[in-house]
């Protein structure tokens, strides 16, 4: 086999698989609507790797939105029970 085909071919199923990959977790992401999706299905497919790196970029980071959400205590409200103040919460 040539080298230059056996290149190609490589080159072709990488990019083959960076767009099954990305087509996959667009599928998995719940932050677009449906009509979101299509058209970045389409932009992944029909311009495989500007589309790719393009639906990659906003893609990522919706995937933890909707799973679990990180809670470190600052500038989160409260109400205390004992004057029923709600505001954020200060470390003095």
């Amino acid at each position: 086999m040539n080298a230059f085909i056996a290149v190609a071919i490589i080159i072709a199923i990488v990019l083959l698989a960076m767009n099954v990959y990305v087509t996959y977790l667009l599928a998995k992401s719940e932050f677009f609507e449906p009509a979101q999706k299509y058209a970045q299905y389409a932009l992944i497919w029909l311009l495989p790797v500007i589309g790719v790196l393009a639906c990659y970029m906003f893609v990522q980071p919706t995937l933890g939105s909707s799973a679990s959400h990180s809670f470190d205590g600052e500038d989160a409200a409260f109400v205390s029970g004992s004057d029923g103040y709600a505001g954020p919460l200060h470390h003095d």
